[in-house]
């Protein structure tokens, strides 16, 4: 794992309540709750959940097994089933004129077709493999920030939402500015801060904007 060891790129976040630390071991029917599943086509044809650090098969999950020193550390598995569009449509037809040769009829309703084509949509997707995805989580737990390594705004958000619906407390996201806060409150810079103005980066120089 590349959080274990090697270099990652990741966004980076703070435990907004952090939870005593021997009161983890209490979530583990949660870590359970919310492992991976595998994707059901016939409610979603995507699925996300934790699986081990070290194995994303291992969906098995107890404090114990992801806790490594002072990290937790987790693999967040996601799972996608997708279709080809013109198969898709190919076996579509072939559907609509097997039901009205079976019904002896001209045409279909709009409801009969929109049924017909998610009944084969469904069909075919339950024939693909899914396409899988890995990204991995570490939360030190002394200083409570959190790594995750995915830079995917809509995936952050989702990241979130499961790491509270998991572990009972939110993430507050740590941007350069709000890291920077402490430190320079701590030193007597927070003024200074505060007047600080984004640099417009060009080889050309400065940029003067109407």
């Amino acid at each position: 794992m590349s959080l274990i060891s090697g270099a990652i790129s990741a966004r980076v976040y703070r435990v907004e309540e952090p939870p005593a630390r021997d009161a983890l071991h209490e979530l583990g029917k949660d870590l359970k709750r919310y492992a991976f599943q595998p994707v059901r086509v016939d409610r979603s044809p995507r699925s996300m959940g934790w699986v081990s650090p070290r194995n994303l098969l291992d969906t098995d999950l107890a404090i114990e097994k992801v806790l490594f020193e002072d990290f937790v550390v987790l693999g967040l598995r996601l799972d996608k089933v997708t279709v080809n569009a013109k198969l898709l449509k190919a076996y579509y037809q072939q559907a609509v004129q097997k039901l009205l040769k079976d019904q002896q009829r001209k045409q279909l309703s709009r409801d009969e077709r929109a049924a017909l084509m998610e009944r084969t949509k469904i069909d075919l997707m339950a024939q693909q493999s899914p396409t899988t995805s890995l990204y991995e989580m570490a939360w030190n737990l002394t200083s409570h920030h959190v790594y995750f390594s995915a830079t995917s705004t809509a995936l952050n958000t989702e990241f979130a939402d499961l790491f509270q619906e998991t572990f009972h407390t939110g993430l507050t996201p740590l941007f350069p500015y709000l890291r920077a806060e402490p430190k320079a409150q701590k030193e007597g810079l927070a003024e200074a801060l505060m007047q600080l103005e984004p640099s417009i980066l060009s080889p050309l120089g400065r940029v003067d904007r109407d």
